[in-house]
């Protein structure tokens, strides 16, 4: 089937992990993202330059389109203002446009930082069901629920097919001990965006977006609905870090569950 896939913030970290192969037959990407340098150019791809805030350019994005990854957002804690225009606000302009453009499926980037002060010891013997209630860990986590139940909204409203994908850690490779049990690696995530684009789904889904981890405690019965196998599993890195079990009475979303509300998030230094 061809596809036309809008990847808004395309050109991040994610982003690059999904478009990250050869192209598909019938396929076409557009990336939305205000620095698409370091895009490569590909005939199976059209770069527009802008911001989700930016109605203008979202439209100009949208033309054509079939389906919807939205990725871009202010992607740690930050100035509660800030979160709400981009994280909030972005995300209700990127929905009117593809509501207005017809696009049929809706793939909404959330965060397990929606529910970080879940824990273990909360999980039934199943895992963490893929809906489970939003806990959020920051104003970043608490843009990410909001906009899981927007994205809800437009789908209920207007009959688009939407996943809230409740992305976990996801890199290359796991970051430290404590993100093992949430660990998603490109070659999953990859795997999942297919999936969610092409396998028959309910009008709206939660699924958390994990790889298949040894240590993990979250469902796995979300993937399962869309039709996706996760293959990769953070055991494989786990001797790069000290001995030792994961808390389970510690809340998913870390260290994150206490750092200062609305200051905004700087990287520590090795």
């Amino acid at each position: 089937m061809t596809r036309t896939v809008l990847i808004t913030g395309g050109a991040g970290g994610i982003g690059s992990m999904l478009t990250d192969r050869a192209p598909r037959d019938g396929w076409r990407y557009v990336i939305l993202d205000r620095a698409v340098g370091s895009v490569p150019a590909r005939e199976d791809l059209r770069t527009v330059v802008g911001s989700i805030t930016d109605r203008g350019a979202v439209r100009e994005a949208m033309r054509g389109v079939t389906d919807v990854i939205h990725l871009a957002a202010i992607g740690q804690e930050n100035l509660f203002e800030r979160i709400v225009e981009v994280n909030i606000e972005g995300t209700r302009v990127v929905l009117e446009e593809a509501r207005d453009a017809g696009v049929g499926r809706f793939v909404f980037a959330s965060s397990h930082h929606a529910v970080g002060f879940a824990r273990q010891d909360d999980a039934p013997g199943g895992g963490l069901p893929d809906d489970a209630e939003p806990r959020p860990d920051t104003y970043y986590g608490w843009s990410k629920a909001s906009g899981e139940a927007m994205v809800r909204l437009f789908c209920e409203r207007f009959g688009m097919i939407g996943v809230a994908w409740r992305i976990g850690h996801c890199f290359e490779r796991p970051h430290a001990r404590e993100r093992l049990p949430v660990w998603l690696s490109p070659a999953d995530a990859r795997r999942f965006v297919d999936a969610a684009l092409e396998n028959d789904l309910d009008r709206f889904t939660y699924v958390w977006g994990v790889s298949a981890n040894t240590r993990g405690w979250l469902s796995g019965e979300g993937v399962r609905r869309i039709g996706c196998v996760p293959q990769d599993d953070s055991e494989q890195y786990a001797h790069l870090f000290a001995a030792g079990e994961p808390d389970p009475a510690s809340p998913l979303g870390g260290d994150v569950t206490t750092t200062p509300l609305g200051e905004p998030w700087i990287a520590p230094t090795e």
